[in-house]
Parts: C-alpha cells; sequence; structure tokens
C-alpha cells in the first residue's frame, strides 16, 4: 500500500512581536507596578507556529504578597481575554509567565538563578533598572551556581528521546511538524546549550546560537548542522517523520549528547571526578550536591505567584484551547514544589530539625507566625495537592483557586524567614555585626 505523503502547512507570519507588545501592554495597563517583559532565550528561538513564550515580568520593588495575588488575577484574565480574541495564538498563550521578580530580587545574589542570563527584553517602562540588571549580569563571574544549573539541566534531558512525554498541544495545523521541533528543539537543543555554557564558562542566551557555537566547540558531532537546516526549512523533510529514520535521529541525537558528555566531563567540578564516572551516574551525584536553603525555596516554589492565574485561565479556557493536559501538569508538581519541600526546608532551616510531613508543623506557626486563614488555606491546598487528580482536573483546580491568596501569603513569610536567617549566618561567617532594626 502506498503511503499517504505528509501535508505540511506552510510556515505563517511571524507575529511573537505583535504578541509580545500587546501583552506587555494589556498586562502593564492593568496592573502598573508591572514596568518590563522578557522571555527565554534569543528572538530567533521562537519559531512561529510551534513555540509557546516563556514570558518574565519585572516590577516594582513595592510589590508586596498581596500586590502578587491581585497581579495573579489580573495576567490571568488577560491571557484569557487575548485567547478568546486570538484563537491563532492559543500555543504562544499556553501558560501564564513563569518567574516573576521585582528589579531587587534580579539583583539578589542569595538566589541569583542563572536562567536570568538566558532572558531576553522587550519592552521596559524603567530604562536605568534595565541598564542596571544588564550591567549586574555582564560583571557577574561564572561560578558554582551557574555550573550546578547548566551541568542539572544537561543531565535533566540526558537520555534516549522519551515519546511519552512532550505531548502535542494547541498546535492547530502545524501539528504534524510537531516529532521535530519536540525532539530539536526540546529535547536536543537545552542540553547542548548548558554543555556549551559549560565548556565556555559563560551561559549562553540563545538556543540556535549555542548550536552554532557547539559546531566549533565539539566538531566530531555532524547533527548540528541538520537541526539548523530543519529549523530553517520549519521542519518540512517529509522522510524523517517516517520510521526507521525518525527512530534514526533519535539515536543521532543520543550519540551526539553522549560524545557532549564526553568533552565537558574533564571541566565538571560540582561533582567528585566526573570524568572518571559515567554520565549515567552524574545524576546521582548531582543530589548530594549541597544547596543553600533559600536557592532550594527558590527553585521549587519559583513558579509559584501566578499559578492561580495559571490555573484560573485553564478552567476558563475557551473550547479551542485545550487545557486538560496543562491543569494535569501543575497538579502533578505544585503540591511538593510550592508546599512540601519549602516548608520542610523551613523548619530544618529554623529548627534544625527533619520533618517527613510538613502539614504536621503548620498548626505549630499559628500563633505567632501565620493568621488562621493563611493556615487554613495551607492545610487545603496540601490535602487538594494530594488527591488523585485524574478525571477530576477541572474540579480540584476551581477548589484551588479560591485558596491559593490564603496559602501564598504563609509561603511568603517563610520564604522571606530562610532569607532572613540565611543574610544574619553570612554576616556572621563574615565576622561583621548584624544591623538591629
Amino acid at each position: 500500500m502506498k503511503k499517504l505523503a505528509i501535508r505540511f502547512a506552510p510556515c505563517p507570519q511571524n507575529d511573537f512581536p505583535q504578541f509580545i507588545e500587546r501583552y506587555f501592554r494589556e498586562c502593564s495597563n492593568r496592573f502598573p507596578k508591572i514596568e518590563a517583559i522578557s522571555g527565554k532565550w534569543e528572538f530567533e528561538d521562537l519559531i512561529p507556529g510551534m513555540s509557546d513564550f516563556d514570558t518574565r515580568f519585572l516590577c516594582t520593588d513595592s510589590m508586596t504578597a498581596d500586590d502578587w495575588c491581585e497581579m495573579s488575577s489580573i495576567v490571568g484574565q488577560v491571557h484569557l481575554d487575548l485567547c478568546d480574541q486570538y484563537p491563532e495564538w492559543a500555543r504562544i498563550l499556553e501558560h501564564l509567565p513563569g518567574i516573576n521578580l521585582t528589579w531587587s530580587e534580579m539583583q539578589d545574589e542569595l538566589t541569583y538563578y542563572p536562567e536570568y542570563k538566558q532572558w531576553s527584553f522587550y519592552h521596559c517602562l524603567n530604562q536605568p533598572l534595565q541598564a542596571q540588571i544588564k550591567n549586574f549580569l555582564e560583571k557577574r563571574n561564572w561560578d558554582f551556581k551557574d555550573e550546578y544549573f547548566h551541568l542539572k539541566k544537561f543531565l535533566l534531558y540526558y537520555g534516549p528521546y522519551d515519546r511519552s512525554i512532550d505531548v502535542p498541544i494547541n498546535l492547530g495545523v502545524f501539528e504534524s511538524k510537531y516529532p521535530l521541533h519536540s525532539r530539536l528543539m526540546h529535547y536536543f537543543t537545552p542540553p547542548i546549550q548548558s554543555a556549551v555554557s559549560i565548556a565556555l564558562r559563560k551561559t549562553v542566551r540563545g538556543k540556535l546560537a549555542a548550536i552554532r557555537m557547539a559546531k566549533d566547540i565539539f566538531p566530531k558531532i555532524s547533527v548540528f548542522d541538520e537541526l539548523l537546516e530543519l529549523v530553517a526549512c520549519h521542519y518540512e523533510k517529509p522522510h524523517l517523520y517516517e520510521e526507521p529514520a525518525l527512530s534514526k535521529l533519535e539515536v543521532r541525537l543520543f550519540d551526539a549528547l553522549k560524545t557532549v558528555a564526553g568533552e565537558i566531563a574533564p571541566l565538571i567540578t560540582v561533582i567528585p571526578d566526573a570524568a572518571k564516572t559515567p554520565p549515567q551516574l552524574w545524576k546521582e551525584k548531582i543530589k548530594s550536591v549541597k544547596i543553600d536553603p533559600a536557592m532550594i525555596i527558590f527553585e521549587n516554589a519559583r513558579f509559584s505567584r501566578l499559578m492561580k492565574g495559571r490555573l484560573f485561565f485553564y478552567v476558563n479556557a475557551p473550547r479551542h484551547f485545550d487545557h486538560l493536559l496543562c491543569i494535569r501538569v501543575e497538579l502533578k508538581r505544585i503540591g511538593a514544589n510550592f508546599f512540601r519541600v519549602p516548608f520542610s526546608v523551613f523548619w530544618q532551616v529554623i529548627h534544625g530539625k527533619k520533618v517527613e510531613n510538613p502539614a504536621e508543623i503548620v498548626q505549630q506557626l499559628a500563633s505567632d507566625f501565620l493568621d488562621e486563614e493563611e493556615v487554613r488555606c495551607t492545610l487545603e491546598f496540601d490535602r487538594l495537592t494530594r488527591l488523585d487528580y485524574h478525571g477530576r482536573e477541572e474540579e480540584i483546580a476551581r477548589k484551588i483557586i479560591p485558596i491559593f491568596d490564603g496559602f501564598y501569603r504563609a509561603l511568603h513569610k517563610i520564604t522571606l524567614e530562610v532569607r532572613k536567617h540565611a543574610l544574619i549566618k553570612e554576616i556572621a561567617d563574615e565576622g561583621k555585626d548584624f544591623p538591629i532594626e
């Protein structure tokens, strides 16, 4: 039987500039404390029809916990309004902004996050502070935090491509091209980008820029040219979607990662004897690397500020937007990331004791740390995020939305307390007097 030819929708007009400008204008008009919009990667990495947009907002230093709660509701409504008005932006609008910071937080060494150097600024209402951020990031030298971040990301993707993970969603007529986009831009380029950053001891912002650099750093690997060619033609190479060609591409990509691992092994310092250890064992070794508690909380809870708005958007999304998988992704991780890990770390830092079930210590915080509403909402958040969500995604998400503000205020308090403790320790270690307020 003759195989049916794959029909490809042609590469669409690039409307990322229009989206970014409109999104920023709507959000900053409705919530004026938003002063800048940035996004992960370089502009050339945003593939029309295939990519979403990983928005990052910068806000005034006057932001409070209540402000973040208000902003979450407002941005969720903007997301919903634009998705209603522009169905063709469904893919771009896959999720609300992830990490959202104040200007001062982005310059805070205690919770410095190497991903900041991979953000591109698009619009800003406070040019002096944007220049200050740029200067801070450019002057900051590569160190342990950068290497740890990039090695952890490399290991996250190190392995054969898993066909069950990256399900196509909200792609419309471009879904037929997703098998290549997923393998190349979602699962191969990120670890190469991190490997290049380790090799250069400098964070590389762009994905495609990293691939071009990799051609010189790892000259034995030929798949880099193939990747650049496929992106340039919007993945319109029909033979690669068929077997055994698709499986052979996966093998070439994993072989490239294995070669790269061998090349960067002598450069790794955050885990001992990396050059003498198979890369598959690096994943276990990196788990034992000691990380500052404030950074552990930040890494786990970094998406919490606009999660209420994200869930609000999903449960109210228009019919053309596929939302159930999006809710499932969040319900799978927010219980551990936002509550169980941060509250456990908090208790160990402040009281020096490990706690298996952090819900047990919430009531103990009621008297002089959390108010009754924060305690109630935190315990309810823990309960809801432990439920089996399969088939109940919308129901559980709708129940989380009204209690999320109370929970977030509790999370905000324990985050500030751990940060204060870390600053006191830092000053004590340096032999300085701690200022009395």
